[in-house]
């Protein structure tokens, strides 16, 4: 499967400041995975001003997202909420690639 061949939505989710005054403008690609895959897949792209892109991906289960409405509800919510924590850490050089496991199943790296 290659992502730039699927349908997707594309999401502006504002632009997150950091208490330090660095801001990020956040955007996702929630992609409409075809039946006979099990995940709903999406990309943040966070782009600082001077920074550059930080780029993040996150597999949503399809058994606790029956549909992508629903997987669209975790990408501007709680994932997105993640992706805001792992940037209060990031500097110029970058972020931690610690990928953050939900407990009730999604995956963020």
């Amino acid at each position: 499967m290659q992502p730039g061949k699927v349908k997707h939505k594309d999401r502006d989710l504002g632009t997150y400041q950091r208490p330090d005054g660095q801001s990020f403008k956040v955007t996702a690609k929630l992609y409409e995975m075809p039946a006979e895959y099990d995940y709903w897949l999406t990309t943040y792209d966070a782009e600082h001003e001077e920074w550059g892109h930080m780029r993040f991906m996150l597999t949503v289960p399809k058994k606790i997202a029956a549909t992508i409405d629903l997987a669209g509800a975790i990408v501007s919510g709680t994932a997105l909420d993640q992706v805001k924590q792992s940037l209060l850490s990031a500097t110029e050089q970058g972020r931690d690639m610690a990928p953050c496991f939900a407990h009730d199943g999604w995956v963020l790296i």
